[in-house]
């Protein structure tokens, strides 16, 4: 089998504050369900890049959603993302009906939502052989996509006809225990579809190196990023290599049974932070945008941690656990540097919310 995702995810309803609803349309006459999410602050007159956000094989929208947790990002980047779920849990690659079911869900969601021309795919696992597969069906309509723990079939690689100026970034672990890096029949190393992109999209084949700092020592593993510049027009192909890393989306809740957990990055704010470069109307959405954004640094942190309004009010900092509790909860004005916080080490969310409701949500690494 390609992808088996696990069930045992945590939900962060808690940070939910804003839309998200169970939908479903009628599509090749059957019933096909979906969760839309809007943003905080969501108004039909902005207009909002949309997201598709797929799950693996044997999951669902409900968690996916929880596990990548891109509603945190949507919520800041200002995404509207739509999870659809696959019939009995598995997506069709190597057909059409599912590739016309999300082309329909599109026009969908762009008919009862306030959306710009900004569209963007991202999978795991399964979802990431879909997500190839949509850009080469939808690539004159898709601005860019991400994988993380997917890849590409070479029936597909043999077939694909795409726009040369399609930015892709990629997510893959080597010790991935489900999809192998290595590959298998009918499916190339991963680093052999990452060369296909970069040939395809016309980008420079030597790439920029970067070793990402190891801060989690404890996640037993370590990631080597790989960017291909230059490509025709907008095309760049990024490749994020989780060394020793398993079947898993990196700064999520980990799930030892599909191998390590990378807790160096998330995968969901560095996808959020590369759609972002591909749509620059997605920066007009309100006026919030044109104030200072909130900080919060530095990440990780031992004892103290600073959060900078800008030119917001005043306001307050909470922090969860894992597990949805308030762990640590602190008022704020202009720049605050808070000296004594005695939490364990650790992966907390953030919230910050200001005086005249400006929010901004993440991650911190207590160390």
């Amino acid at each position: 089998s390609l992808i088996i995702m696990c069930s045992m995810l945590i939900s962060w309803v808690f940070l939910n504050t804003s839309f998200a609803q169970l939908d479903s349309i009628q599509d090749q006459s059957t019933w096909r369900s979906f969760i839309v999410h809007l943003p905080s602050g969501y108004s039909s007159n902005n207009q909002y890049p949309l997201v598709v956000n797929l799950h693996g094989l044997n999951s669902n929208a409900a968690q996916q959603q929880n596990y990548s947790q891109f509603d945190l990002v949507a919520d800041t980047a200002n995404f509207i993302v739509v999870y659809p779920n696959a019939i009995g849990g598995s997506w069709v690659i190597n057909g059409t009906s599912d590739v016309d079911f999300i082309a329909h869900l599109i026009d969908t969601i762009r008919s009862e939502f306030s959306c710009n021309s900004c569209l963007f795919i991202t999978g795991m696992s399964q979802g990431g052989f879909l997500t190839y597969k949509l850009a080469c069906a939808l690539n004159q309509e898709i601005k860019a996509i991400a994988v993380v723990s997917g890849n590409m079939s070479q029936n597909l690689q043999n077939t694909c006809s795409i726009l040369s100026d399609l930015p892709v970034m990629h997510f893959h672990g080597t010790t991935d225990p489900l999809v192998a890096y290595t590959g298998t029949i009918g499916i190339p190393p991963v680093e052999t579809t990452i060369d296909w992109w970069v040939n395809q999209t016309n980008c420079n084949p030597t790439p920029q190196f970067t070793a990402i700092p190891d801060v989690v020592q404890s996640d037993s593993s370590t990631v080597e990023k790989y960017y291909y510049a230059n490509g025709t027009t907008t095309s760049e192909v990024t490749f994020y290599k989780v060394v020793n890393g398993g079947h898993t989306w990196l700064g999520a809740s980990p799930i030892p049974q599909f191998g390590n957990t990378n807790q160096d990055l998330d995968a969901s704010s560095i996808i959020g932070d590369f759609f972002l470069q591909f749509c620059s109307s997605s920066l007009e959405i309100n006026e919030h945008d044109e104030m200072t954004p909130i900080s919060v640094y530095p990440n990780p942190f031992d004892h103290s941690l600073t959060i900078d309004l800008g030119n917001h009010t005043n306001g307050f900092i909470v922090l969860y656990d894992l597990f949805g509790r308030s762990v640590f909860t602190h008022p704020i004005a202009g720049s605050t540097t808070l000296q004594t916080i005695d939490l364990k080490k650790g992966i907390y969310l953030y919230r910050v919310i200001s005086e005249d409701q400006f929010e901004t949500t993440g991650k911190l690494i207590k160390e």
